[in-house]
Order: C-alpha cells, then structure tokens, then sequence
C-alpha cells in the first residue's frame, strides 16, 4: 500500500474514532444531566448506538489491511448493536411506563395513557 493511502486510511481512522468517542462522551452526559428515565434511554439509545458503532468501524479500518476478516466481524458487530440497543431501550421505557416511574414536571402529554397499562407497586403484592 502506498504511503498517499495509508495516510488516508489513519485519517479516516482519526475521524471515525474521535466521532464515535465524541457521541460516547454526548451519551453519558445525557445520562448524568437529563431529568428522567425517559430522556436519559433517549439519549443512551441513539447517541450511544451510533458511538459505539464508529468506533467498531474505526477499530475495523485500522485493522482491516492485516486482517482481512475483522471487518466481516466489526460489520457484524455493528449489525447486532443496531439491532439490540433499539429494542433493548424501548423494553425498558415500557418497563418503566408500566411500573408509573415519575416523569419530568415539565412533561405533559401522555400519549400511552390509553394504550399502556400502569401497575403500581401495591397491584402485584409489593410493599
């Protein structure tokens, strides 16, 4: 490989790891700072999600001349990550939901009323 293409590639590389740390870093803030369990998934979920999927694609590029297959396995990777994360998030907002978490004061529509159930504590035996 020449050396105008492998400075290309180590960019790319540069870029794509400091984006995906850049949404890694955006995602735990959002954790810390955001007021509820609601916003704090939506943050987790999306910013999270395309972080970590950067970052295996960064990690797959650096790696891909010596090892030809580790971009199969990074491909894969982020595959499955698109794929869990989504469901794994919406799963515990429904969770959430369902066992009445508070919401943020400013919160005022509830579009789920209708549709979701909520069971308080007291409803399935718990003290």
């Amino acid at each position: 490989m020449g050396a105008p293409l492998e400075i290309a590639r180590d960019a790319a590389v540069v870029v794509l790891l400091l984006s995906g740390s850049f949404f890694v870093t955006v995602a735990a803030i959002g954790l810390v700072r955001f007021p509820d369990v609601y916003c704090r998934m939506h943050a987790a979920g999306k910013a999270g999600t395309l972080g970590i999927a950067l970052l295996i694609l960064g990690a797959a590029t650096f790696f891909a001349p010596s090892e030809p297959f580790v971009a199969v396995r990074g491909g894969l990777a982020i595959v499955f990550q698109m794929l869990t994360t989504p469901g794994a998030t919406y799963l515990l907002a429904h969770a959430s939901y369902a066992t009445n978490q508070p919401r943020h004061e400013r919160t005022e529509i509830d579009e789920l009323r209708d549709f979701a159930p909520v069971y308080p504590d007291d409803e399935w035996g718990h003290e």
